[in-house]
């Protein structure tokens, strides 16, 4: 999990500092006659965390038989220095990629746990009682201190106490307490020898129980699986149907991190949709390119990707938003045999993740591809209907739609002026080098365009040989500058294609100003018509303003103005 903030590090080393404290205390109350006894259960502790079964949340051990063995046989001092080596020669011959803050932590909570039911086996009378409420505090005290020392990850990871660990350890102290009574009674009767000969079916039954643990593990992927189906055929939002990706990988997977990033048609990279996590925030503004980076070549093989540790296997420069994680596992999701997304997961422990894990998330990681892939159809079918295919630009039905809506939203004494550019001589070009010729022109006029708008204009193909620009916020004389640096930018351009020279683009631009020429949208478009229709008679290469000229002939013949 992340680095805890200022109130989990005091609280970390607070544990830290009772636990060594209350060791340092009782060593004197230890008696080392039993020291052999002592040597033999901190063997069998470690052994026992050393075949702990991984869980998606914590770890199960038979090790608390050894705790119970030690209270009833050696009494509680040497019960707290036994349970806390346990726990930290365990955790350092079996690191799960702990830091070393957290294995002291984990060895101080064990003996804080022993000390505080050591109290409370005083206070019970009898034979059986004790030993209960020994194994109840026990249990409680360890999980109230790690659910105190998670509690500030609760807000990036709502399920990380682990109830279904918690639910599992409850099973493990359930059926270990009496085992360790037994092997107490052996040590007081037999002596050591046969206590470890009772001891060697534990870690048999640990290594059964990961068999069982695996089986249920495949049986939640199954269930996954059939949970992300039957939502995928469900009315779900795909930002909402994500998130029920993610959340069914929790059911067989453990991360502290993810993102789901989709292929974007338009850019060819893959952008994120959803992201989880302390860096959720780092993800969620993080980009993929194809073959670039860790992430990058994961898509370019369409293999699940898995990383044991990142630290050791990659460079940091290229993990580029796996820095953050130790295990890493990539899935990209794949329809129609081409990449459509790519999840990607993370933890702060190496050695999470296998390589059937990474095929099971790829078969439901399909049907999420799926969505993706008609996400991204359904996104350029609409582009489609909005946007000309040859220029790039808004088609004439999107242009006017959009200019008259801007312009009925301009608040009263704002202007905005509509240039419309004519490409000179364009069936010319056309029939004498052909449409190809005509067409790349057109695309240069668009690109041109483009490049001297600013991006608060609204740019479109008004008609074949005609483009259009809406600029808010300008009067006559600034959008007569602007349409003479686009007929500027223009001259500069050439043109090859299948020609003999290059061709020459030249511009013809009429210019109408809104509300200063006409107060009614519809009617700008017209007037801006009738001053490129002006610029045109006049000769190519030129812009006209409709105030300048058609007003002027206006006045000559009242029928061609326009109000």
């Amino acid at each position: 999990m992340a680095r805890p903030g200022g109130f989990g590090l005091i609280y970390t080393w607070l544990v830290i500092g009772l636990g060594f404290g209350w060791l340092w205390l009782v060593f004197p109350g230890l008696n080392l006659d039993q020291g052999s006894t002592l040597a033999l259960l901190l063997a069998l502790g470690i052994l026992a965390e050393w075949l702990a079964v991984p869980l998606a949340r914590g770890y199960l051990s038979g090790s608390y038989i050894v705790v119970a063995a030690c209270q009833l046989t050696c009494g509680g001092a040497a019960t707290a220095w036994v349970t806390g080596l346990v726990a930290l020669l365990g955790l350092g011959i079996a690191n799960r990629g702990n830091p070393l803050r957290t294995i002291l932590f984990n060895s101080a909570q064990h003996v804080l746990a022993a000390a505080l039911a050591d109290a409370a086996y005083r206070l019970a009378t009898g034979q059986v009682l004790p030993v209960l409420i020994f194994t109840v505090v026990y249990f409680m005290v360890n999980h109230l201190l790690v659910y105190l020392y998670l509690l500030p990850g609760r807000r990036d990871h709502p399920d990380i106490f682990g109830w279904d660990a918690l639910r599992w350890d409850a099973y493990t102290y359930l059926l270990t307490t009496p085992y360790g009574i037994l092997m107490a009674a052996l040590f007081d009767k037999a002596g050591t020898g046969w206590a470890a000969l009772l001891f060697l079916p534990v870690p048999v039954a640990q290594v059964i129980l990961r068999k069982y643990v695996h089986m249920e593990l495949a049986n939640r992927q199954l269930t996954a699986l059939y949970q992300v189906a039957r939502r995928l055929r469900q009315e779900v939002a795909p930002d909402d149907f994500f998130q029920v990706f993610l959340q069914e990988c929790r059911r067989f997977l453990t991360f502290q991190g993810a993102v789901l990033y989709f292929r974007s048609p338009r850019r060819q990279l893959f952008l994120p949709c959803a992201a989880q996590g302390p860096w959720r925030a780092e993800l969620g503004s993080s980009v993929v390119v194809p073959g670039e980076g860790l992430l990058g070549q994961a898509l370019i093989n369409r293999q699940p990707l898995v990383i044991e540790d990142v630290r050791k296997e990659v460079d940091q420069a290229a993990a580029g938003p796996c820095r953050h994680f130790r295990s890493v596992l990539a899935v990209p999701l794949l329809a129609r045999g081409e990449a459509s997304g790519l999840l990607v997961l993370g933890d702060t422990r190496p050695g999470l993740y296998e390589e059937k894990q990474g095929q099971i998330v790829s078969i439901m990681g399909s049907q999420v591809a799926m969505l993706l892939a008609n996400e991204m159809l359904a996104e350029q079918l609409q582009q489609m209907a909005v946007v000309d295919p040859l220029t790039g630009l808004f088609n004439h039905r999107r242009f006017y739609r959009q200019a008259v809506n801007r312009l009925l939203g301009l608040a009263p004494g704002e202007t905005a002026a509509l240039l419309l550019a004519g490409v000179d001589e364009l069936p010319l070009l056309n029939a004498r080098y052909g449409h190809g010729a005509g067409d790349a022109v057109l695309q240069a006029a668009a690109g041109v365009l483009r490049d001297i708008s600013r991006p608060d204009c609204l740019l479109g193909r008004y008609s074949g040989s005609r483009l259009a620009a809406l600029v808010p916020g300008c009067d006559t004389a600034a959008a007569l500058q602007l349409a003479e640096r686009l007929r500027a930018a223009a001259r500069d351009c050439r043109v090859a294609e299948n020609s003999p020279q290059p061709l020459r683009l030249t511009l013809a631009v009429g210019v109408a100003v809104f509300p200063q020429d006409t107060n009614r949208p519809d009617r700008l478009f017209l007037a801006a018509e009738q001053a490129l229709a002006r610029a045109g008679e006049l000769g190519r290469d030129r812009a006209i303003a409709y105030s300048q000229t058609v007003k002027l002939k206006a006045n000559r013949d009242p029928t061609s103005a326009v109000t």
